[in-house]
């Protein structure tokens, strides 16, 4: 069978596209861009733009007086936010970590009742 170049390109950009079911309801996919998708029961809700707190291992003992996510991102380093001045920015981490990031906070969220701590707030009173 022959196929084409079109085809080809095709078969790598949906081979590339990862999927990551929470329940029923919530699902989470990476388009063949990179981007992550928040998906409520079937149909695109919202672009996942970036990782918000990057925080070291060696760190993470520090963040026990933190209450919530929101009060983390007030306080927290914020080297991974955009600049309001530009539109296009760039950070170290590869698109398919960044999928599986949001994918991780996103179950976790789940698993705990959906705390609308665990995440930022202009997310969690959205979904």
């Amino acid at each position: 069978m022959i196929v084409s170049e079109e085809e080809e390109k095709e078969e790598k950009a949906q081979a590339q596209v990862q999927e990551f079911r929470i329940n029923e309801y919530l699902t989470l996919r990476q388009d063949e861009d990179g981007k992550t998708i928040i998906y409520v029961a079937g149909k695109p809700f919202r672009n996942c733009k970036y990782l918000l707190i990057n925080i070291p291992v060696g760190e993470a003992t520090n963040l026990n007086e933190i209450e919530s996510i929101d009060e983390a991102a007030e306080n927290l380093d914020k080297s991974l936010e955009p600049l309001k001045s530009r539109k296009q920015f760039k950070y170290t981490i590869p698109p398919e970590v960044e999928f599986w990031g949001h994918c991780s906070n996103l179950q976790v969220w789940y698993e705990n009742g959906y705390n609308t701590r665990l995440l930022h707030a202009n997310l969690a009173s959205r979904c």
